[in-house]
Order: C-alpha cells, then sequence, then structure tokens
C-alpha cells in the first residue's frame, strides 16, 4: 500500500472494489489513502466534489493537528509527519497473526484432512460453533454418518442449532427498548458530569450478523465501522495487509478462491441514541460453552457516558438466556485493570481456556491476554 498525504490521485494507485462492501463500479478514493468506496456506501449523495478523507485518514489528520500543537511533542524534538500518516501500517496496534495452533478436528485433536475426495478425513465445519469435524471422527464417535456434504447450514448439535435459531429470531426482532435500570445508568453517568440527558431520544441496542442484514442492518454495520475506528487503528492481516475491522464487523467470507479469513459467524451488537451508533461490540458465539468479545468501542466524545456498561449488560442478558457458560475475550495490556475491575473478568490458566473451548478458537490479536467471565446462570 502506497500512503502520501502530498500525491495526486493520478500519481498513486487507488482499490478498485468498494472497501465497505466489496464491489466495484462507480467508486471514489480517499484523498489519502488507496481505500475507495461507493458514495451510498459512506452516506453521500453523490462522488463529493470536494476533498474527501475516509474515516480512519480523518481520525489520523485530526491526532495529526492535535499533535502539531502539542507543547510536549514539541518539545520532545517531535517532526511534522512522523508517527502519524504515512506510518498507518506500522502503527496498527493490532497485527492478526497466522497461527500454526489453529485447526484440527475437535473429536481426535488431529490436523489431517482431504479436500480431493469425500471420505473418512473430509472436515466439515459447524455453522454456529466454527469447530472443525473429520466426517469419520463423526461417524465412530457420536454415529453421525455423512454420506456428503450437507447443502447449507450444518450444525454438530442440537444446542448450536437451537443457539443459531434464537440468534436469527432476536435480529429478526430489530433494535430493542432498554430497560429503566439501564437507562437509570446513562442518567447517572451524564449528571455525574454535569450534563442532562436527552429523553426525547430514544435509546435502544440491536443485534445484528452481516451474513443475513436487511438494508437497515447494513446500514447499522457501516455506522459500527468508524466507531471502531476511532478506538482501534486498523488491524491488519498479516499474509494480506488488508484491514480486517471492516471484514469482521460485516461478517465476511473471503471472496471464492481468495485465501482469508471467514468471519461470517461474527455478530455486531450496537447500541444507537436516536439514529446514530454510538457503541458497537463484535460477538461471537462458539456453541453453548464459549461466548467472545473481541472488539468493542464507544465513540470518543461519548465515553464515560454509561453507553457501553449497558450495552454489555445487554449482551450478557442474552448469553445468560442463550445458557453459554463461559465469556472471554482479548484485552490489551492497558484494558486489563478496566475489564477485571468494572465487568468481573480475570486471567486465565491457557490449560482451563482449552479445556472450556473443547476445540474452538478464539480470535487472536499480536500483544493481547485473554480474560474469562462464567456467564451467571438463568434465573429460575
Amino acid at each position: 500500500m502506497r500512503i502520501s498525504k502530498d500525491m495526486q490521485l493520478s500519481e498513486r494507485e487507488t482499490d478498485d472494489l468498494c472497501r465497505e462492501c466489496g464491489l466495484g463500479g462507480d467508486i471514489f478514493p480517499c484523498k489519502m489513502c488507496p481505500r475507495s468506496f461507493h458514495p451510498a456506501c459512506v452516506g453521500l449523495p453523490g462522488v463529493p466534489s470536494e476533498e474527501w478523507f475516509c474515516d480512519n485518514c480523518t481520525i489520523l489528520v485530526q491526532k495529526e493537528k492535535a499533535l502539531a500543537a502539542n507543547k510536549n511533542a514539541k518539545a520532545a524534538g517531535r517532526q511534522a509527519g512522523v508517527d502519524s500518516i504515512e506510518q498507518i501500517l506500522k502503527r496498527a496496534i493490532r497485527i492478526v497473526p497466522i497461527c500454526d495452533d489453529l485447526g484440527g478436528c475437535a473429536l481426535c485433536k488431529k490436523k489431517d484432512f482431504n479436500n480431493s475426495v469425500f471420505d473418512e478425513r473430509t472436515v466439515i465445519l459447524c455453522d454456529q460453533c466454527e469447530k472443525e469435524y473429520h466426517v469419520g471422527c463423526l461417524r465412530s464417535e457420536w454415529q453421525v454418518d455423512l454420506k456428503e456434504l450437507p447443502e447449507g447450514e450444518w450444525f454438530c448439535c442440537d444446542s448450536c442449532s437451537e443457539i443459531r435459531s434464537s440468534l436469527d429470531k432476536m435480529i429478526s426482532e430489530g433494535a430493542q427498548p432498554l430497560s429503566e435500570s439501564d437507562l437509570d445508568i446513562i442518567r447517572k453517568k451524564h449528571e455525574s458530569k454535569g450534563l442532562i440527558m436527552d429523553t426525547d431520544t430514544e435509546i435502544r441496542w440491536q443485534l445484528v450478523a452481516g451474513r443475513s442484514a436487511t438494508a437497515d442492518g447494513n446500514s447499522l454495520l457501516s455506522s459500527a465501522v468508524p466507531v471502531i475506528h476511532q478506538s482501534f487503528d486498523p488491524i491488519i492481516e498479516a499474509h494480506t495487509g488488508r484491514d480486517l475491522i471492516p471484514e469482521m464487523v460485516h461478517g465476511r467470507r473471503p471472496k471464492e478462491g481468495m485465501p482469508g479469513q471467514d468471519y461470517s459467524g461474527m455478530y455486531c451488537a450496537v447500541l444507537t441514541v436516536g439514529s446514530n451508533v454510538v457503541s458497537a461490540a463484535l460477538l461471537r458465539v462458539m456453541g453453548g460453552d464459549v461466548a467472545e468479545l473481541p472488539l468493542v468501542a464507544t465513540s470518543m466524545d461519548l465515553q464515560g457516558l454509561g453507553y457501553f456498561q449497558v450495552l454489555f449488560s445487554c449482551i450478557e442478558r442474552l448469553l445468560v438466556s442463550l445458557k453459554v457458560k463461559h465469556f472471554m475475550l482479548p484485552a490489551a495490556h492497558e484494558a486489563e485493570a478496566i475489564w477485571m475491575k468494572k465487568f468481573g473478568f480475570s486471567k486465565i490458566p491457557q490449560d482451563q481456556m482449552e479445556a472450556y473451548l473443547n476445540g474452538g478458537h478464539l480470535t487472536v490479536f499480536h500483544g493481547t491476554l485473554n480474560l474469562y467471565k462464567a456467564v451467571p446462570l438463568p434465573e429460575s
């Protein structure tokens, strides 16, 4: 990727596909980076006549301007343009590595497979928990006798099938109103900062999945991407160099014949104030055993007002209703204390984590520590 804020569009390469939807057509590029977009995918009525920056570059420009006027930065000998726009890839704080430990049958733990013909070593993946199984192991261990790869979705057990049905029902119901206790949390947070909560604007939360999103759902997902980008620099896939945040939020699969990770199992929970997404969280529900929260973020100008605290409570109540047992997340070092003190997570030994996962795999980020929390039991 070639990036320079001084380059003219005619002098640099730009993407041939829209970074949001992955399709071609009438697209236009960011003034600063190679990303290109359909106007509709970024909420514009048409191609802008003036210079336009994508959400990621807009944030970087704001950081650059703030540093330029920062007395401490000047005293430290800061040079304009260093560790800012030109360093977008080097500044990525999370890199998704290629891990040799991933993969393998959840029953026999072996990683061999046969993709040329359908036989005992053919591997099939559950569409909910995403665990891998040899066809032969399913037959010998669970008496599941598959004669061919099934068409459509396949679930390894009744629990995964029931969880998928419950999640689909939750998605179809759309935006959910908050309880009075949730609203009270937000109200008190506002009051503690000398602010008055707008009681005329409705606050709701909603679960969305990119694989089945409606037009309104896709709009929410597109709005969630810049919210997450405000808190995270691009998450770079090591072998392709692409930013994975839009891929994860939209729950995209790699294009046919192309390498890449499959994020179709990702759900996105959003908290909206009116029509605006103010907080977003990515969620994976890996069957009845484990759920994970790979990424969370709240709009920078609305942090500390209780929005994510409420969204987290909504997610946790959802997991309780699904009877999920264990909740995990990858925490950056600087965020460990918040997750542990405020949300009740704790560190977990590697062997215990693997026992809970039982053949499942968490989303892997460089430089993070996995934290754990037992999901409360449903009230009888």
